[in-house]
């Protein structure tokens, strides 16, 4: 699914073009502002990424082969054309190759899959997306395997057992060794899962195929601020049955994003794997106008 960020852009542009709501030409106006936002940040984290915690590893290792982590589905948000994800994650130290289970809420429904995001040349990947509902437990795992220097991306259900995954090659044989747990877009407070909270729990570590879980040394930072969020890793390097990185937020908390039109929020939010949500988004949009 090579390009299918710049696919869903063209929708966008598209409807824009097409539809003579005032909505529309808005996110004409505002989406080649998107583009250039999404190319000037270059590299991961990424514009949108609002609290996270980063992982730093020991100078004696070579890659990360084993990254797997544990959540529950958050509550269901209040409807809105807001989209937002939870995830986990790793990247080569360039911060250019981002392989990732995510679990976003699209506007509707929460959904679960996998992604791989190469920032030059640029080229994403997304495994089968399944929903899933608020309370369900994910299971995600990115495993390394040297055969053919690649990594297996998968998120379970664990209810159910339903699984998505794909096969990564490394580019130009980069080595992974930047892990991330993230909360990402950035829109109104209110439109957050009124539990305020998401726990990644039995994190597993392996550094070129032995245990590291707690010799990583995780940092809580912010990249935009927004609604109190917060990374919390004072759990983080314990043993598997009893660590975990949570992100908190605040439903009530004013949003530096509150006085932003609709069209310029979706705008804002279409970089990345929120492309074809905007493009939902902007659907809907049109039909409620």
């Amino acid at each position: 699914m090579a390009n299918e960020r710049r696919l869903a852009q063209a929708q966008i542009a598209t409807r824009c073009c097409s539809c003579p709501n005032l909505l529309s030409f808005a996110i004409m106006r505002c989406l080649s502002t998107a583009l250039l936002m999404t190319l000037a940040g270059a590299q991961d984290p990424a514009e949108g990424w609002m609290a996270y915690a980063v992982g730093s590893l020991p100078s004696s290792v070579e890659r990360i082969t084993r990254l797997e982590m544990t959540w529950t589905v958050g509550q269901t948000p209040t409807w809105s054309y807001a989209f937002f994800s939870p995830w986990f994650g790793m990247d080569p130290a360039d911060n250019l190759n981002l392989i990732q289970p995510v679990n976003p809420w699209s506007g509707s429904g929460w959904s679960m899959y996998t992604e791989y995001y190469q920032w030059s040349p640029e080229h994403n990947s997304n495994s089968r997306s399944y929903s899933v509902q608020a309370g369900q437990t994910l299971h995600g795992a990115l495993v390394y395997s040297a055969a053919d220097d690649s990594y297996t991306l998968s998120q379970t259900v664990v209810e159910t057992g339903e699984t998505s995954s794909q096969v990564v090659q490394c580019q130009s044989g980069k080595k992974f060794v930047v892990p991330y747990v993230v909360y990402e877009k950035v829109f109104s407070c209110y439109t957050y899962p009124g539990d305020g909270k998401v726990s990644f729990r039995n994190i597993i570590v392996e550094c070129d195929g032995t245990d590291c879980t707690q010799d990583v040394q995780w940092e809580a930072r912010i990249k935009d601020d927004n609604c109190n969020m917060q990374a919390h890793v004072d759990s983080a390097s314990l043993s598997s049955d009893s660590n975990e990185i949570s992100i908190t937020w605040d439903v009530n908390a004013r949003s530096a994003y509150d006085n932003m039109t609709r069209a310029e929020l979706i705008n804002l939010n279409a970089h990345g794997w929120g492309a074809r949500f905007a493009a939902e988004a902007l659907k809907q949009a049109e039909i409620n106008v």
